[in-house]
């Protein structure tokens, strides 16, 4: 028997990574919100932790990881950054950027192949793998930190640009239909990325990684639930770090 592993979150994304680890031998202990974490502590050895909450829990997951079990944890939110897990004193944890989704009721959908790095990269490329998601592992930070604004601007622009051009717009129609509110949304959201990274990206390689991922799957919808919520995090933190986004700004005035 091969070594458990605890999922905190089992949401939509929380399930298929619990089945793609069971039919890898791996016992799966799952935590819930109503679950109190600490319990397992003392009493298991996790292979890996992976982090499975929405954005907005985040933070309160990763501070309730005991030290022992930092050097074993797997992040995969949306908007992820390496400012969120440094905060909390995790050093080079294993990362994967999702690119498939599960809606409830509904099988799992992939766009293109999701890139992880880390330690525990391995575990996650394999078990997916006996469940049909191709991943990939990456080979340094650089690449990871690439793969995640890549992720984020892709997120971020659908979901935003979606609320100005409506809700039953897809990825196909802000290409074809939108491409200049599409290059004005990205063209904030990659000025954030830069001040919140530290680092600069070249915009062509990334618009040009968006339009991979839109191929994926031309018909998805750019707005989703989250979208409004996006947007304000997004405002939040550009007023935070004296970051100018006047397209962000005039979508948020018009709601």
């Amino acid at each position: 028997m091969k070594k458990p592993i605890v999922i905190v979150g089992i949401g939509e994304l929380g399930s298929v990574f619990a089945r793609a680890f069971l039919k890898n031998g791996h016992p799966v202990y799952p935590i819930t919100r109503q679950a109190n974490i600490a319990t397992l502590f003392d009493s298991i050895d996790p292979e890996l932790i992976l982090v499975c909450t929405g954005e907005a829990d985040l933070k309160t997951a990763l501070g309730q990881i005991p030290d022992h079990w930092k050097d074993r944890v797997a992040m995969m939110q949306n908007e992820l950054l390496p400012r969120d897990w440094v905060a909390y004193n995790f050093i080079n944890p294993t990362v994967i950027s999702v690119w498939f989704e599960k809606k409830k009721g509904m099988d799992s959908k992939v766009l293109i192949s999701s890139p992880t790095y880390g330690a525990k990269s391995q575990i996650l490329t394999d078990s997916l793998a006996l469940i049909d998601i191709p991943a990939h592992t990456l080979s340094n930070n650089k690449e990871l930190l690439f793969e995640l604004v890549l992720k984020n601007l892709y997120i971020l622009t659908t979901n935003i640009a979606g609320l100005a051009i409506g809700a039953d717009a897809n990825v196909d129609d802000l290409r074809n239909k939108h491409l200049e509110l599409m290059r004005e949304v990205s063209k904030d959201v990659l000025v954030l990325q830069t001040q919140l990274t530290g680092q600069s990206f070249g915009k062509d390689q990334l618009e040009q990684g968006m339009i991979k991922a839109f191929e994926g799957d031309l018909a998805h919808k750019c707005m989703g639930r989250s979208a409004p919520a996006r947007l304000d995090r997004a405002l939040e933190l550009a007023k935070e770090f004296g970051v100018k986004t006047p397209t962000l700004q005039k979508i948020k005035n018009s709601l």
